[in-house]
Order: structure tokens, then sequence, then C-alpha cells
């Protein structure tokens, strides 16, 4: 399963001359990472920060990152951005990340993240309960590319 989620491309995400600025598009790549994560284990970073549930704050954050930009993308236009899970280590997890407008590919992006105690820095394994939903996710996932 593919989880997706719609971005309006506003001037704050843009430079001067109406054109996504990457660190900001990476941003909504990132936001898009914490959707899937609440539809996909059912926790948001505000839940893994402060503990709920696991008696210590977690973070996942990004240990590789590739992005291919193929087109730009401008001011207005929505993206869409679909993430679907390619592989789940004990501790890590690489997901893949496609944006499209009205089904023409702007970039994709390849990441890895680390579930990691956010007190000591130390890679933490993945509770159980996330596992299980992760694992059926990649199962039935396939990567969506962009109609083109």
């Amino acid at each position: 399963m593919t989880v997706s989620s719609q971005h309006r491309v506003r001037m704050g995400d843009c430079d001067t001359a109406g054109i996504g600025y990457f660190p900001r598009l990476l941003a909504l790549v990132d936001n898009a990472v914490e959707d899937w994560l609440v539809r996909t284990v059912g926790i948001d970073r505000a839940g893994m920060l402060l503990g709920q549930g696991l008696g210590q704050g977690l973070g996942l954050p990004t240990v590789d990152l590739k992005v291919e930009f193929t087109a730009p993308c401008r001011l207005g236009e929505v993206l869409d951005i679909a993430i679907a899970p390619l592989r789940l280590g004990t501790t890590s997890i690489e997901l893949t990340v496609s944006v499209c407008v009205a089904g023409a590919e702007r970039f994709t992006v390849k990441l890895v993240q680390v579930l990691t105690m956010l007190v000591t820095g130390i890679a933490h394994p993945w509770p159980s309960d996330w596992r299980r939903s992760i694992v059926a996710q990649i199962a039935t996932s396939h990567h969506e590319e962009c109609d083109q």
C-alpha cells in the first residue's frame, strides 16, 4: 500500500522566480513521511518524541537521502506525494517517495531513516506492532510512479 498526500505549492515554498525551493520541497516530503507514519503505525512525531506508550522519546532521523529532480515545481501547483516502504531493517527503514503534478513527475526521493532513542542517540528496534504494520504494507506495496 502506498500512502499519498497533497500539498499546494505556496509562495513560502518558492524562490523569487516562483519555482519550488529544494530545501522547502524536502521539508514537504518530511511532512508527508510523518503523515505516512501516522497512517501506517498510528503515532505521529509528537507521540514518538514524548514517549507516548513507549516510556522514552524516539526520533526518526534521515541517515541517507537521494533526490532526483526531473522538472520544476511551480507556484500554485498541487503536488501529489506518494510514499511506499521498500525495506525494513531491525532499526531502519527505506522509503521511496514520488512527487507528481497532474500525473507528471517532478522529483523522486529515496531515503533511509533509523529509529533512534533521543536521550542516548542509539538506534532502537522497531516495536513489534509497528513492525507488523510496516511489513504488511511492504507486502502490499508497489512503487507508484507518475502517469506521465
